[in-house]
């Protein structure tokens, strides 16, 4: 589990508990960080801040899977009652775990922790693995500004999201498009016929839902209870790739929970965002360049979403992967390792 943060050489200059804006670093202080950053590795942590009433579940795919030692193994380990495996035709000899519904606490992420180490010894990511993460609606909840800010956050900010939810990957998964597609344009179109046609929530969901095989799915969202918890009442992330570290998949929920925070904030600073769309251009919305690096907007991204230091580190830390990118986008390489095991 996670060693003491106070020890780190960043967190001595950038504290975790502080608020640094590093958007408005200036180019030395920049270099500084990047630099610490560089040799800073990623560990579990035993909690991430997240509130009670937020609850998820993740969807653990694997390929090349020996399923009867790893059944065996959550079996020895009391896990299998809770964590069920079942087979995906849509891998390779693979199957999937699914998770109970969790909270964020010390024994869920060390459950966490034991089966990735389970299913690292008789499986693998491939090509076709995804790792996907259910939130429960209740999270987001039934104002329609939280839907709308949602709406223009995912739109504007789908580039940077992407390429952090590649995990230890420097691209995309290559079936991507094929069970979570980019949804920034349609979530933008989605956006201007709503904000001028309705305040209703079930009607925005009908804009932005016509299939669940894109990059954050609403077809299991409750038109009817969409802001109560009610166990298969969830918006689904799809476009997290797949992995068995499970530093990663912590990370992943901390920013789509932190994310859905900040949609319900106060501090929601609209203009911000929108100014933001107006610097964009076609290259944002063009998957096959979203495992570029934008450091500007990245560092504009972390400043609004998260609170703290150490959130934006992590963040940055799996962003970045110390500035690697794919040479060739068919390619689906790992770049350096970022997390301590």
């Amino acid at each position: 589990m996670a060693s003491n943060i106070e020890n780190e050489q960043i967190f001595q200059i950038f504290h975790p508990n502080d608020n640094t804006q590093f958007f408005e670093l200036n180019a030395t202080d920049l270099l500084d960080f990047v630099i610490l950053l560089n040799d800073f590795y990623l560990s579990l942590r035993k909690q991430i801040g997240l509130k009670h009433t937020s609850t998820f579940g993740l969807e653990l795919e694997f390929e090349n899977a020996d399923r009867q030692k790893i059944a065996d193994q959550l079996t020895k380990c009391n896990l299998r009652e809770l964590w069920k495996m079942k087979d995906d035709a849509s891998l390779h000899d693979g199957a999937e775990i699914n998770s109970p519904v969790l909270r964020d606490s010390e024994k869920n992420w060390k459950d966490l922790e034991q089966v990735c180490s389970i299913v690292s010894n008789y499986a693998s990511i491939e090509k076709k693995a995804g790792g996907h993460i259910h939130v429960g609606t209740q999270v987001l909840g039934d104002s329609y500004d939280s839907w709308i800010h949602f709406i223009e956050l995912w739109s504007i900010y789908e580039n940077v999201l992407f390429r952090f939810f590649y995990g230890e990957y420097l691209g995309a998964r290559p079936f991507i498009n094929e069970y979570a597609e980019p949804i920034s344009i349609d979530l933008w179109n989605a956006y201007q016929k709503t904000i001028h046609s309705t305040t209703d929530i079930s009607k925005i969901l009908s804009y932005i839902s016509p299939t669940r095989h894109q990059a954050v799915n609403f077809k299991r969202v409750l038109r009817d209870n969409y802001f109560q918890y009610e166990k298969n009442n969830t918006i689904e992330f799809r476009c997290p790739n797949g992995t068995l570290d499970p530093v990663i998949w912590q990370n992943n929920v901390n920013t789509i929970m932190k994310l859905l925070y900040y949609c319900k904030s106060p501090k929601y600073d609209q203009d911000k965002v929108l100014k933001r769309h107006e610097l964009l251009d076609s290259q944002f919305y063009d998957i096959s360049l979203y495992d570029e690096i934008y450091l500007d907007q990245v560092l504009e991204f972390v400043d609004m979403i998260f609170d703290n230091n150490q959130d934006k580190i992590y963040f940055l830390k799996q962003y970045l992967k110390s500035f690697q990118v794919v040479l060739h986008h068919k390619d689906y390489l790992k770049g350096k390792t970022f997390t301590k095991k």
